[in-house]
């Protein structure tokens, strides 16, 4: 381990929950009191079943009160987290695992427990689904708590208490339970980093919502001593270890920075995305959750871009019906209404998907049954999803679209399912927008190509640019040996997106654009110039994007393009670009793409 007077080390993981904190470690090593464990006779079974039955019952009723204070505090959807908990304690797998263990190998409930437990999260962690064996960790969290509940009854509340240390300070663990995660105080736990998890585990959620820094998935935090120094940002994953003096003043400087340039940048929230000389192009949001809803007019005065609505179902770990998916989209429509929201069909399949969906194993998920042709292929659920939808229409300005078109037939077959639930609600005279805009995500080089074939059929496009250049580049950006090749503003995805912009154009059409690009300031100049009428990001891109697009000429963004398209490479588009924003806003510069 590092001590005091070591020297300064930089560790690395995965940003999932934004900010720059300089703070003080204090380490977490829960542990668990020995638990009984002993042998029992077959007229025991019955009382060692009651035990188990009294800890389920205070466990429910703990996570219960857990549920109603997240909602309380954040929101229901935040809350909704804990709804997988309470359906792992009446789940009949791990209650007949457990019976089973008690009846052939006649332990005390406590082993019974533990190994049922183990097994069950061993099952989840070997599935061929990145969601799914996240919630190995849910299931271990709730086991523990079981487990608590079983062998020291009179110390249960315990856990409610959160820790009091004299100073905020940096948690670090080996991970951190959703349980736990939703009693951390954000005024007290100024950030923390641990060992395992990712980006969407329940725990890096309820960080964001928090508002607390947080870094997972980092590596060597073995070296993290109690009371060490240690710089972080959120962001990028970086953990700087006893950082020197220079290091913790650059931290702290550029703390206060941000602070000061994102106060200048909300100040121009109510301002239009308007260039220099006079052309207005539509700033929106990407979000995943109701909630996220409920903050985008007032913060950053947008509307919604791309509802990721299989988040809905992610989240909540079931398979939601329409009445519970018809209130998230009605509220979210009534949320920031008189501005749109854009919902997504569900995007299953390639690195996301539902444990209560049977989907078969693919080699290649990225290139099988993903997004529309998953809907396609399970109309029980895409017509459910497009009921709710129209039916939330009535309350809000809704649009639908959807995801990874790649062929004309399948546009006209998803359009086919939207009129005929259009026409089974006018015979039931449930009221919807009848004049609802309707359009296709372009992701992949054949619907870019084939665009003036797409476009009759419908509003608009959504230039969903992550996988079009995954796709068009056939390149895996998750493998760090290749990741050099994803690239963006490569001329051969400029041409791609220049020809889609072009025939919605030709036709009174509008295309938006999400993804990278959309939220990536260098790249700014050039999907302005291309003419794109919307940029969907991620919320808090939006300040910067704005100061941008406010301090350049559309007349010097096509000329840009004009020189991009006749580029080699990527890098050369970049030098480019970077030599019109030193032009045009100096300032923003350091927060381009390195």
């Amino acid at each position: 381990m590092l001590n005091s007077h070591s020297q300064p080390v930089v560790l690395r993981g995965t940003g999932v929950s934004a900010g720059l904190v300089v703070g003080k470690v204090v380490r977490s090593h829960k542990s668990m009191a020995k638990l009984p464990d002993f042998p029992i006779q077959p007229a025991q079974l019955e009382a060692e079943r009651e035990r188990l039955r009294t800890a389920l019952n205070e466990s429910r009723q703990q996570l219960e009160n857990m549920q109603e204070r997240l909602a309380a505090e954040l929101s229901e959807q935040h809350a909704e987290i804990m709804t997988f908990h309470l359906m792992l304690l009446d789940d009949p797998t791990l209650l007949t695992n457990i019976d089973a263990i008690l009846r052939t190998d006649l332990v005390c409930v406590e082993q019974a427990t533990i190994r049922a437990i183990e097994r069950f999260s061993q099952d989840i962690s070997q599935k061929n689904n990145a969601m799914l064996r996240e919630r190995a960790g849910d299931i271990r969290d709730v086991g523990a708590r079981i487990l608590r509940n079983l062998a020291f009854p009179a110390a249960k509340e315990a856990e409610t208490a959160p820790i009091r240390d004299a100073e905020p300070h940096v948690l670090v663990a080996e991970d951190i339970p959703p349980s736990e995660a939703a009693h951390m105080d954000p005024r007290l736990i100024a950030a923390f980093i641990t060992a395992g998890g990712s980006r969407t585990s329940h725990t890096a959620i309820l960080a964001r919502a928090l508002g607390i820094p947080a870094i997972v998935a980092a590596n060597g935090i073995d070296i993290l001593e109690p009371g060490a120094i240690v710089a972080l940002d959120g962001a990028t994953g970086e953990i700087h270890v006893n950082p020197d003096r220079d290091t913790i003043a650059a931290f702290l400087q550029e703390t206060d920075r941000q602070k000061a340039w994102l106060s200048s940048l909300l100040a121009e929230n109510h301002q239009p995305a308007e260039t220099l000389d006079g052309y207005q192009t539509c700033l929106v949001a990407n979000v995943e959750l109701p909630s996220e809803a409920l903050t985008l007019r007032e913060r950053y005065n947008v509307g919604i871009g791309l509802f990721r609505t299989e988040f809905l179902f992610l989240n909540s770990c079931k398979v939601l019906n329409e009445e519970e998916q018809f209130e998230a989209y009605k509220t979210t429509a009534e949320a920031v209404y008189p501005m749109s929201v854009i919902f997504r069909t569900l995007d299953i399949g390639g690195d996301k998907f539902l444990s209560l969906i049977d989907m078969q194993h693919e080699l290649n998920p990225f290139m099988g049954m993903r997004a529309i042709r998953f809907s396609l292929h399970r109309p029980d659920l895409f017509r459910v999803q497009l009921r709710a939808m129209l039916r939330a229409s009535a309350f809000g300005k809704v649009r639908i679209m959807f995801p990874l078109i790649s062929t004309l037939d399948e546009l006209i077959h998803a359009l086919e399912h939207l009129e005929e639930v259009k026409q089974d609600l006018r015979r039931r005279c449930i009221p919807f927008n009848e004049k609802l805009e309707v359009g296709c995500m372009i992701e992949v080089p054949s619907a870019a190509i084939l665009a003036e074939r797409l476009v009759n059929h419908v509003d608009f496009f959504s230039i969903g640019t992550n996988d079009l250049v995954q796709y068009s580049l056939a390149v895996d950006r998750s493998n760090p040996d290749i990741a050099y090749l994803y690239q963006p503003p490569h001329p051969a995805i400029l041409r791609l997106i220049r020809n889609v912009v072009t025939v919605a154009c030709e036709h009174g059409k509008w295309v938006s654009l999400c993804g990278e690009m959309a939220a990536e300031p260098l790249y700014t100049p050039l999907v302005l110039g291309m003419g794109i009428h919307e940029l969907s990001m991620s919320p808090v891109a939006i300040p910067p994007i704005r100061r941008l697009i406010r301090s350049i000429n559309m007349y010097d963004a096509e000329n840009l393009v004009a020189e991009a398209l006749h580029c080699g490479s990527a890098d050369e588009v970049e030098v480019l670009c970077r030599k019109l924003i030193a032009k045009a806003c100096p300032e923003m510069l350091p927060h381009t793409k390195k």
